[in-house]
């Protein structure tokens, strides 16, 4: 069916904002799918106002989350496994790392920042990548806490409380905001980055606290937080491919 207009919008709903792409069609009803990069797609007849779109968005805030978090554990269980090897390399902000699983008594992982070492009794491939794994999430929960909180000090002049900060796995987003509940996520995905490009995430996100669309506000309150903000985006991109 053919698109008359199409935008992206964003509601405030209870689970928090809701960004969405709104097409008009040639439809009788409001017709709304979360797609299966977690990303909400609706479509309206031309006449219908953007208030009465937005109430029933609101109404289905919850199945939306629903299907949100259905497609993120399918995403989970489907991603490509990376080559998990004794020699293999992976990404540990923005630097490559050699990974070296070594038999030892002790059962540890630590990072010299050339090479991790896996040290482990079993040194089955599936165990040392399970004992790298739940390693990656402390270093995740601690590389990118300590990183919010540095690029937090610059809004505080703007009563930016510091927010709370959770971590996902998402498909298609680095971050969103959560303002009325003060909370940010943030892709797990971005350990893998450079530091000033998690920082340049965590800038965007907190600017959504002081303006929570994409107005010309925000971008200008982005620009003065974060000047580089666009070849920062760019780079990260390039770099971590979602």
């Amino acid at each position: 069916m053919k698109v008359i207009s199409s935008e992206t919008r964003t509601v405030t709903a209870v689970c928090g904002s809701i960004e969405y792409t709104l097409e008009r069609k040639a439809v009788r009803n409001i017709n709304l799918r979360v797609r299966r990069d977690c990303t909400v797609y609706v479509s309206a007849p031309r006449r219908v106002p953007v208030k009465e779109i937005e109430a029933f968005i609101r109404l289905k805030s919850s199945y939306i989350e629903q299907a949100k978090e259905y497609y993120k554990k399918l995403a989970a269980a489907a991603a490509v496994k990376s080559v998990f090897t004794d020699g293999s390399t992976v990404k540990l902000l923005g630097k490559d790392m050699v990974l070296k699983i070594i038999p030892s008594d002790r059962r540890e992982v630590t990072c010299d920042g050339s090479c991790i070492y896996i040290r482990t009794k079993n040194t089955d491939i599936s165990h040392a990548e399970k004992l790298y794994r739940s390693w990656l999430s402390d270093v995740c929960e601690k590389e990118l806490g300590n990183i919010l909180k540095e690029v937090h000090k610059d809004f505080i002049p703007l009563g930016v409380p510091l927010p709370q900060l959770k971590i996902r796995t998402m498909k298609a987003r680095w971050g969103s905001c959560h303002y009325n509940k003060g909370m940010i996520m943030l892709n797990r995905r971005l350990i893998e980055a450079p530091r000033h490009c998690i920082a340049h995430v965590a800038a965007h996100e907190l600017c959504h606290f002081v303006y929570p669309d994409h107005s010309k506000e925000f971008y200008r309150l982005l620009d003065k937080m974060c000047p580089d903000w666009r070849r920062t985006k760019a780079q990260l991109e390039k770099l971590v491919i979602l």
